[in-house]
């Protein structure tokens, strides 16, 4: 189903001034949604994640950059030292969900009680309202936006970051649309302001370049290039990674070949490429809520999204 766009207004239509964000998904290494694994009652008690987060806000310092660092819950019922760390040195903290749970997979009883939990042991720990939410493994799909941003709203967040705006088979919402704004469920525009991923276009497809598998993936001229393209054309571009793709020893999971390279290649330039791509665009990063809260009370671009159920 093809997403209609009644009209559209470019944020910024100077590269110079044009947002972008540095973005951090905070969970332990063998946070995944793999069909192929079974992680009920998994736990570990390295600290893994502890070092690579002080390394990631090592980096930031370093470079001057501030962050939006989305953290599961259960990082701040387990080890609140590492978001009070974050929260201390001025990045946002918000949310992630619980326990990586596939938001999808919820109902939205299950999902209004994850985001409050998650929510509420963030806000224990900083003191402050959590106003950000990213789905963990972009887990929101075109049947369940029509409850989705419902739940957001209630629960006081403002923004989301959670749709791939193309279609994998792991995750995406094919056509929807890649600028910042408050999109229109079934006619009802939505007080939630969403900041999706920018794709670029190959052969048909929508393809990400700014995070995860895709800056691993991708070399570092070309995440840049793209980057600077989306840039010019007045788009925002978040960045995104988490601790376990810059800790060349951190334990592994036993995947199948496919999700293997998905969640393992290119880990060992993943820093490197990571601070080259940072240093390169320092200027443009600010915190999601800053950037949000900046925006005027009507939207920039109105966004027609289908028909959900």
């Amino acid at each position: 189903m093809i997403f209609k766009i009644p009209y559209q207004r470019e944020i910024n239509s100077n590269s110079v001034n044009v947002v972008n964000f540095l973005t951090f998904d905070i969970e332990e290494w063998y946070a995944a949604n793999f069909d192929s694994v079974d992680l009920s009652g998994f736990s570990d008690d390295s600290n893994h994640l502890d070092k690579n987060v002080d390394r990631l806000l090592k980096i930031c310092d370093e470079k001057a950059v501030k962050g939006t660092f989305f953290i599961l819950g259960e990082i701040a019922g387990k080890k609140p030292t590492i978001v009070r760390k974050i929260h201390n040195q001025g990045h946002e903290v918000a949310s992630h969900g619980l326990g990586h749970r596939l938001v999808y997979s919820m109902t939205p009883a299950q999902f209004r009680e994850d985001l409050q939990q998650s929510c509420d042991l963030l806000e224990q720990v900083t003191g402050d309202k959590v106003v950000g939410y990213r789905a963990p493994s972009w887990s929101v799909n075109k049947d369940i936006l029509h409850w989705y941003y419902e739940i957001l709203e209630e629960q006081g967040i403002i923004f989301s970051s959670s749709i791939f705006p193309g279609k994998t088979f792991l995750y995406g919402i094919y056509g929807f649309p890649q600028t910042i704004h408050q999109p229109i469920v079934n006619g009802q525009k939505q007080k939630i302001w969403e900041i999706p991923q920018s794709l670029f276009s190959f052969a048909g497809k929508n393809i990400g370049f700014s995070g995860g598998f895709y800056l691993r993936f991708f070399p570092y001229f070309f995440v840049k290039n793209q980057i600077k393209s989306a840039n010019r054309k007045g788009k925002s571009v978040f960045i995104y990674l988490h601790p376990r793709e810059i800790d060349q020893k951190s334990p592994k999971l036993n995947l199948p070949i496919i999700e293997k390279i998905i969640h393992y290649w290119g880990v060992a330039h993943c820093e490197a490429k990571f601070i080259r791509t940072i240093s390169h665009f320092q200027p443009s990063f600010l915190r999601m809520n800053d950037y949000i809260r900046q925006l005027s009370i009507e939207p920039l671009a109105k966004v027609q999204v289908p028909n959900a159920p």
